[in-house]
Formats: C-alpha cells, sequence, structure tokens
C-alpha cells in the first residue's frame, strides 16, 4: 500500500458531523451519559479480538490463512444454512470446503455462501448468484457450479515454497491508484463495529491501550464491538507496525524452528493435532498453520468520533494510513491530548 502524501489537503478530506458549536470534552464537566459524549463521540473499554479481514493471507487455498475459512462463509447442505463460525460446525465447513475445492467448486460440489471473500463465476458469460437474501448485497454461493473464490496474490510462506491466497474482503473499501480495494488489515488501524450499527462504518476512532495509542477507521461489520484489525494490534501493543507478516504453513520437519518460536502476537501458531504444541521434550506429530489470532483480552478504551473522510457510499476517497487518519481527526479539533483527556472522563463515569 503506498503511503499518501503529506501534502495532501487534509481538510478536503473531512466530512464533519459534529453537535452545534463543535463542542470538545476539555475537562470532565462534561462526562459521557450511556457511552456517549455530549457531540456525538462513543467510548468503550472492551477486549480486542483479530480480524484479519482485508488482507491478502487472510484466507488461503487449503485453509491455512490467518483466519479460518469457517469464519468467512456459511454451508448451504440439503437446503439447510449451516453456520460455519459456530464452533461445533467448524470440521463440517471444512471438511466440505477442501471437498469443493478438490472438485474445482463445480456442479455437485459442496455449496457456500460467502460473504468475507471476492467471489467470481465459474464461466465466461454466466451471472452470480446471490445467497441469503436479507443479506444482499455482496453475498453470493460458490460452489455446485454457482461460482467460486477469486483468486489473490500467491505469497512466500515462513520457510519455503508460496501458498495461494483468495482475495478477502471488507465492508468499507478505499481507492488505491484509480481501483477500489478492500482495506488491508494488515497496513490500516481498524475497527469492527456491530451489523446492526452499519451507519458507524468509515467513522474515525482513537483506540488507547496501556502506553499506546492509535487513530484508527471503522471498517468492518461483525457481531459486536471489542475486534481489530492486524495493524491495530501492533500498533497497541508495540507503537509501530512490525515489518515481518509470517505466513505459512509449516510441515511437521519445520516445526518448532525460528518461524514457529518467534512468532509475536497477535500471530500463533495454531498445530494441526490437540496438544502438538512446541515444549521440551516434545516431538511434533504434524504441522501447523499461522494464525492472526492473539488479541488482547481486555483493557482497550475505544473513543469512536463523530467524524469520517470523503465517502462514496462505503468508498473511502483516497488511500488510508496510519498519519492520514491522525490528520483528519487533528485538523478537526481531536488532538491526542484532547482524548486522553477524554478517556480519562470515561473512566471516571465506570
Amino acid at each position: 500500500m503506498k503511503i499518501a502524501s503529506k501534502s495532501i489537503c487534509v481538510a478536503s478530506l473531512i466530512a464533519l458531523s459534529l453537535s452545534p458549536g463543535g463542542s470538545r470534552a476539555k475537562s470532565c464537566d462534561d462526562k459521557p451519559h450511556n457511552g456517549k459524549f455530549a457531540d456525538g463521540s462513543l467510548v468503550m473499554t472492551t477486549r480486542m479480538n483479530v480480524n484479519p479481514d482485508g488482507t491478502s493471507a487472510s484466507y488461503t487455498v487449503g485453509d491455512h490463512g490467518y483466519t479460518y475459512i469457517a469464519n468467512g462463509v456459511n454451508l448451504h447442505l440439503d437446503g439447510k444454512k449451516i453456520a460455519c463460525s459456530i464452533k461445533e460446525n467448524n470440521l463440517l465447513c471444512r471438511k466440505k470446503w477442501i471437498e469443493a475445492e478438490g472438485a474445482d467448486f463445480l456442479a455437485g460440489s459442496p455449496e457456500f455462501c460467502v460473504f468475507a471473500l471476492g467471489v467470481e463465476p465459474i464461466f465466461t458469460g454466466t451471472t452470480l448468484e446471490e445467497c441469503e437474501k436479507k443479506d444482499a448485497g455482496g453475498r453470493y454461493f460458490v460452489g455446485n457450479g454457482k461460482g467460486r473464490p477469486k483468486l489473490g496474490k500467491s505469497l512466500p510462506h515462513s520457510i519455503s515454497g508460496d501458498i495461494q491466497t483468495y482475495v478477502s474482503t471488507t465492508a468499507l473499501t478505499h481507492t488505491i491508484d484509480g481501483k477500489i480495494v478492500s482495506i488491508d488489515a494488515a497496513t490500516v488501524p481498524g475497527l469492527v463495529v456491530p451489523k446492526g450499527k452499519s451507519s458507524l462504518l468509515g467513522s474515525i476512532a482513537w483506540v488507547q491501550y496501556g502506553d499506546h495509542s492509535v487513530f484508527a477507521l471503522a471498517t468492518d461489520s461483525g457481531p459486536d464491538f471489542g475486534e481489530g484489525s492486524i495493524a491495530l494490534h501492533e500498533m497497541l501493543r508495540y507503537g509501530a507496525l512490525q515489518s515481518k507478516n509470517p505466513m505459512g504453513p509449516l510441515s511437521r520437519e519445520q516445526r518448532c524452528t525460528e518461524a514457529e518460536s518467534d512468532l509475536k502476537a497477535p500471530y500463533q501458531s495454531r498445530p494441526d493435532y490437540q496438544n502438538d504444541e512446541c515444549r521440551k521434550g516434545h516431538k511434533p506429530k504434524g504441522g501447523t498453520d499461522i494464525r492472526a489470532y492473539g488479541g488482547i483480552e481486555s483493557g482497550v478504551t475505544s473513543i469512536i468520533l463523530p467524524l469520517k473522510p470523503e465517502m462514496d457510499g462505503r468508498t473511502v476517497r483516497g488511500n488510508l494510513n496510519t498519519l492520514s487518519l491522525k490528520n483528519i481527526a487533528v485538523a478537526a479539533g481531536y488532538s491526542e491530548e484532547m482524548l486522553r483527556q477524554m478517556a480519562a472522563c470515561a473512566a471516571e463515569t465506570q
């Protein structure tokens, strides 16, 4: 992702929705009521799970990506929808997905409704079939000849070889070099908002954990608050984006090398076999995947501001990065100092 030039006129990107007078919390005389400040800012303290959607390595052929295929699809079996994200359905969904991959998603293969991966027709000139009509607008079938997941980049994994990715999508998009693309979870600090609060998509947020804070963007929707992108987790943990984005899978012969032992949160090793973690005197039984699942258990404060970049629907006009998000917020009057004061005021009410 290219870094936006500092010479960009920040004012041209701002679209404010503030209360009359643009009031700000400068002292604790302005405390939040039911999690909301007078200017409309929402404040909450939550855990922070990881949502890697939007980055190239999120989903891969063979289900070796930063998250499991089950988190981006629902299985449709014998006319019945099976929610793959529910734990008891994980293994069935994975088995059926691998089966569909092996059949190139042609007629007769298992059928899935996809909501976090790009989809394309199997045959030129055919159209995609929408699924789960209540969520119409981006959800389509793959498998059984109805479509297949769109292939993304081929990426090198941690030791040798390459792995084929699928295109991972986010509810919000932005433009890079004139093209509309999903927002990369590995480079843009992003927050997830509940599906019932989709009006918050595109809102700029300030997120704090311990001594570290960063400006982020509400880029995707999910079940609830308390999820953030890989980039957000790295900024909150280390104060900077990390240069290495490790990639699996690792074979049994490659286990317990530096590629696995040196993993830093939010990345984790998830062995193929239960209780097969690296430890003294233990010889691994199988391979492992590298997943982005190392969340923060508690203590993350998020202030979602009544402030958005300039947008066309759910597409942000222009490239996004940590600097451009900060510039927009500061130009609107939301400095780090002011936001820390707001967070302190919110803590007094808890």
